[in-house]
């Protein structure tokens, strides 16, 4: 596949799976035996679900904005922000009805138009602060 095929494989992922909330285009998406290294949940495509079903649990609202998105061979980078409203438990913080906003980067490898590893990094501590468990640093 093209880069910018590729490209417009993970732009509609994260449009369609998350902006939409369509859980039912994983198996469009995502191999069976997807590795996903940096996700709290189980391994493979059951995995991603499991992690997608916590976050829409604690953030049934959520949008992301893509900032960015670079391909190269086999991958792509994707830089995006994340806005949603904290209502149900995330990894035992209960809901708080704060509105928080996450950054984060994703790198997708694509083989035969589906997603088969996936990197991800998030600002936890920004959204730590943003929900009251840490505090934030005085600013001098």
């Amino acid at each position: 596949m093209s880069t910018e095929t590729n490209k417009a494989i993970v732009h509609r992922y994260l449009v369609q799976v998350w902006n939409e909330q369509r859980r039912d285009l994983f198996e469009e998406f995502f191999t069976e035996n997807v590795i996903h290294h940096g996700i709290r949940a189980g391994p493979g495509l059951k995995g991603m679900k499991e992690g997608y079903d916590t976050v829409l649990n604690a953030f049934p609202d959520i949008q992301l904005i893509i900032d960015d998105a670079i391909a190269e061979g086999d991958k792509v980078v994707a830089r995006w922000r994340s806005l949603g409203t904290h209502q149900g438990a995330l990894h035992g913080i209960p809901g708080s009805g704060k509105q928080v906003t996450q950054s984060g980067v994703s790198i997708y490898r694509l083989a035969n138009a589906q997603i088969v590893e996936l990197w991800f990094l998030t600002d936890n501590i920004s959204l730590m602060r943003q929900l009251g468990v840490i505090p934030t640093p005085n600013a001098a």
